[in-house]
C-alpha cells in the first residue's frame, strides 16, 4: 500500500531527509552520471512530497516558489518501483499539492527534455528553447491553473 506525505523541510524527520537524500544522490547523481551540488538552497524553502510503500520511499518531489511562480523539481521514483504507473501518480498528486497551497499561480518547471511528453499530459507546455542544466538537457514548460 503506497502512503502519501507532504511536509516542509523544518517538518522532515532525520530519517525522511536521509531517504530523499539517498534516492535523490542515486537518481540524479549516481545513476544519470552528473557531478553538481544537488543538496541545494531550495530544500530548506521547498514543500517536499513523497512516497513511501513499506516505509521506503519510492516516489518524491518537491514543490516551490519561485518569484512569481510555482515549481517544482527533483522528480523520482525508484528503480524498484518504475513502469508500475507510480510517476503519473506521483504528479497527479503533486498538482492537487501545489492547486491547494497555490491556488491560481502558474507553474513554471524546467524538465529534462527526455521528459517533455511525460509532462504535456498534464497540461504542460513547453516554451523557448532547450538549454543544458546540471550537464543535462532540459526544456522549460507552463501550466496555467484555473
Amino acid at each position: 500500500m503506497i502512503a502519501w506525505h507532504c511536509k516542509t523541510f523544518s517538518e522532515l524527520t532525520t530519517q525522511e531527509l536521509y531517504q530523499i537524500m539517498y534516492y535523490r544522490t542515486q537518481t540524479f547523481v549516481v545513476a544519470q552520471k552528473r557531478s553538481y551540488q544537488e543538496v541545494d538552497d531550495v530544500d530548506p524553502v521547498a514543500h517536499h512530497l513523497w512516497a513511501t510503500k513499506d516505509g521506503k520511499l519510492v516516489a518524491y518531489f518537491r514543490i516551490f516558489k519561485d518569484h512569481d511562480h510555482i515549481s517544482f523539481g527533483r522528480v523520482l521514483t525508484t528503480p524498484d518501483v518504475r513502469g508500475q504507473g507510480l510517476g503519473g501518480q506521483l504528479l497527479t498528486v503533486g498538482l492537487g499539492v501545489i492547486n491547494q497551497l497555490y491556488p491560481g499561480v502558474k507553474m513554471i518547471i524546467n524538465s529534462q527534455d527526455d521528459k517533455e511528453k511525460f509532462y504535456a499530459k498534464y497540461g504542460f507546455k513547453a516554451i523557448g528553447k532547450p538549454f543544458v542544466f546540471h550537464h543535462t538537457p532540459h526544456i522549460t514548460m507552463i501550466k496555467e491553473q484555473k
